[in-house]
């Protein structure tokens, strides 16, 4: 296979120069415009690239050979129809026919033996003193002339066959079936050899032909002194679009020279944060606490933390109750907890259980209530757990526990099915686990609900701490460790 470039002023006189090299039979693999003035004397071009099998070429070059000077002219200036007619009927006529007159007027085949060929230029003044020799010898060049090109030619694909008599068909008869279903293979690899290249080539053609790397960022228009806080604010789990609007608010507050400088960033954008995040003043001040979430975002450690904090440290009378009896061991773990902190458990069977407990534990001050683990993916799982909610009437709060370890868009969906029952703030939970802690600031930003409090270990209740704003700072920049000595 033969694969050529070629480039000319305009498309035909590229097709004129795939014509006259590679002959009329040429495939044209790929053709485009050279507009950026890369072509001849600087001008546009147009650039051809052609492929042809080398046994056609190599049949196109010998059907030139025997070829006058005048014959080659109007060739050259032929369609490449009549091209492809005339090098089908020289080679389809009787080799006999062909030999009878010289191939060309430069010998370019030396006879070493009989069937044996080696090319060797020679001058046309020696081959002449050799042809004014005796007859018998011009025609013994003659003979082994024509069976070196036989042999030429049978070592390629066959393109000049005398027509075989009889006999000789019936003793090929065998071979050319092999013979015939092997160029077929042959020309089925072919093709399928320029059907891969031709669409290597169009792909490499859709590809920009650009190498440069844009910074982080700048398809949305931030200068490149951002691009190191860009990433940073990145690897911290801030999502994309809430960075585009953190950045493109530092640069229209900060001067140019103070974008420059790191500092002035950083502060900027602790600023932002101070600004935005939204924090529970008092997180003990309603009188029933409730938790929600789906399941295994630790709803159970958070209350039991909770729980804890109030009995230990503000000395307040609670009472622990749950509404997940159907999960085994569920209720028998808490009811340890409260008798360790030696406070009154009950559980939640139906929504009349809530006037039994206001009769009966009506001197509690507080009430932290369990609510199971569920993805809501039904009207029935929204239904019991709307129906178990204390009554409106009360003095609630709705706690709403995530694991910073979920993904934003799972966090973002699961959530916005809680919001039918409506939470009042956010637990985030697993702090120690999670290297990411920008879960936090989408959360809040998508949903504008205040931060309560964040878990960040398992220890009970000392591994549990308010929700502050610079805790948040702190956590994104990785100013100290999570859990403090």
């Amino acid at each position: 296979m033969q694969v050529k470039k070629f480039e000319a002023k305009s498309i035909k006189e590229a097709l004129n120069l795939v014509k006259t090299h590679l002959g009329p039979e040429a495939i044209i693999l790929s053709a485009r415009d050279n507009d950026k003035s890369f072509g001849l004397l600087g001008k546009n071009s147009v650039e051809v690239t052609a492929a042809i099998s080398s046994d056609t070429l190599k049949k196109k070059l010998l059907a030139e050979k025997k070829m006058g000077e005048e014959i080659r002219k109007k060739f050259e200036n032929s369609p490449a129809r009549i091209q492809k007619q005339f090098i089908d009927k020289a080679f389809s006529t009787d080799i006999e026919s062909v030999m009878d007159k010289p191939i060309t007027s430069v010998p370019y085949i030396d006879i070493k033996d009989e069937g044996e060929a080696s090319i060797r230029k020679e001058p046309l003044q020696e081959m002449n003193l050799r042809s004014q020799k005796s007859l018998e010898s011009t025609n013994l060049a003659t003979e082994r002339i024509r069976s070196a090109v036989k042999n030429a030619f049978t070592a390629g694909k066959p393109i000049m066959e005398r027509k075989p008599s009889q006999q000789q068909r019936r003793t090929r008869s065998s071979h050319s079936i092999s013979a015939s279903s092997q160029n077929t293979s042959e020309v089925r690899e072919l093709r399928n050899e320029i059907s891969y290249l031709r669409n290597m080539l169009e792909k490499f053609q859709k590809v920009p032909q650009s190498f440069l790397t844009m910074h982080p960022g700048a398809e949305e228009g931030i200068p490149y002194e951002l691009s190191a806080t860009y990433e940073k604010l990145q690897r911290a789990g801030i999502s994309h679009e809430n960075i585009i609007i953190i950045l493109k608010q530092c640069i229209q507050r900060l001067e140019p020279k103070q974008l420059r400088k790191k500092s002035f960033v950083d502060a900027f954008i602790a600023k932002h944060f101070l600004d935005e995040i939204k924090v529970v003043e008092n997180r003990t001040n309603a009188r029933f606490h409730t938790f929600i979430g789906s399941s295994g975002q630790g709803k159970t450690s958070s209350l039991v933390k909770l729980a804890s904090h109030m009995v230990i440290c503000e000395k307040k009378d609670i009472a622990i109750l749950t509404t997940d009896y159907a999960k085994v061991g569920a209720a028998e773990q808490l009811r340890i907890y409260a008798q360790i902190l030696n406070v009154p458990f009950a559980v939640i069977r139906r929504r009349s259980d809530w006037n039994v407990i206001q009769n009966k534990l009506g001197h509690i001050s507080h009430f932290l209530v369990d609510f199971p683990g569920m993805n809501l993916r039904s009207i029935g799982e929204l239904d019991f757990i709307r129906n178990l909610m204390p009554p409106n009437e009360f003095d609630q709060c709705t706690h709403y526990v995530q694991s910073v370890l979920a993904k934003d868009t799972d966090a973002f969906e699961i959530a916005g099915r809680y919001m039918t029952l409506g939470f009042s703030d956010v637990i985030f939970t697993c702090l120690d686990e999670s290297t990411q802690h920008g879960l936090i600031y989408n959360f809040q930003k998508k949903f504008g609900v205040p931060l309560h409090s964040f878990g960040i270990g398992p220890k009970v209740p000392e591994d549990m701490e308010a929700a502050t704003k610079e805790r948040v700072i702190d956590l994104i920049f990785k100013l100290t460790k999570i859990r403090k000595s």
